[in-house]
């Protein structure tokens, strides 16, 4: 159906551009010089356009395809917020990678109060981006994009909810550490951090690392359609990515709490 849109299109806008005679010359002169003038090569070449039929070369598209027209239109209606969800959804996965970076650059044996700050502001920028992350991730799986019954039946688009819940649930255990020595700091009871505590806390920004470089690797397979199948048990994928993700959460809070540095 749409080749035959194309085509009647074409052929109308053809018609646009066919030639007609030229009414700009009168028909005062001698039939003599008429046929003189017959063989004029640069007049018999001159073709005016037809603004009837230009209109109607636009116009066919329209009138035999009006679901393509209105499908353009709420496409054109979406475009603007559909890009910046996307583009806020890429600076917050650069702003994470920027914060884990800074994080696992800094943490060390014996770190400076203000090494700490430094820290402890890479971490809070952790939340803010991870905020952000979540919310045009769910924008452009919900509202823009393929849309959620797409993603859904698509096992791929599940293993990366479940990256991110990983990565989530692994930054706990450093978050509740930091807390917890700006608490110590405030109550006069700062203490270097030491060879452990640090050692585990650059284990989990290299864990971070990983999962940073393997959910964009997910995201472009998904959004392919790779392993795409409508019959797949959506529910029971989710289901399990938030088990990892609470039964992570627990264990990395749970470690952070009772973890006790040399």
């Amino acid at each position: 159906m749409r080749k035959l849109i194309l085509l009647l299109g074409l052929v109308a806008s053809a018609s646009a551009w066919s030639p007609r005679p030229n009414p700009s010359r009168t028909s005062s002169q001698s039939p003599q010089s008429q046929r003189e003038k017959s063989f004029d090569r640069r007049r018999a070449t001159t073709t005016i356009p037809r603004p009837d039929a230009a209109i109607l070369a636009f116009s066919v598209p329209i009138v035999l395809a009006p679901g393509t027209a209105s499908a353009a239109v709420a496409f054109a209606s979406t475009a603007v917020p559909s890009a910046l969800a996307a583009y806020g959804h890429y600076v917050a996965l650069l702003g994470i990678l920027g914060c884990t970076v800074a994080e696992r650059l800094t943490v060390k044996p014996g770190m400076t109060p203000e090494e700490e700050d430094f820290v402890a502001g890479a971490d809070i920028g952790l939340g803010v981006f991870g905020a952000l992350i979540a919310y045009t991730g769910y924008l452009r799986a919900v509202e823009y994009e393929k849309g959620f019954d797409f993603y859904s039946h698509e096992p791929i688009f599940w293993l990366k909810v479940a990256l991110v819940g990983v990565y989530g649930a692994a930054s706990f255990f450093n978050t509740t550490v930091i807390i917890k020595r700006a608490v110590a700091r405030r109550n006069g009871d700062f203490k270097p951090m030491g060879e452990k505590l640090s050692k585990r806390m650059i284990q989990i920004c290299n864990a971070e690392l990983v999962a940073i470089a393997t959910i964009p690797l997910t995201a472009t397979f998904m959004a392919r359609g790779v392993g795409y199948s409508e019959d797949f048990p959506w529910q029971a994928e989710a289901a399990l990515a938030a088990v990892a993700f609470l039964g992570l959460s627990f264990k990395y809070l749970t470690e952070a709490f009772a973890f006790e540095d040399d």
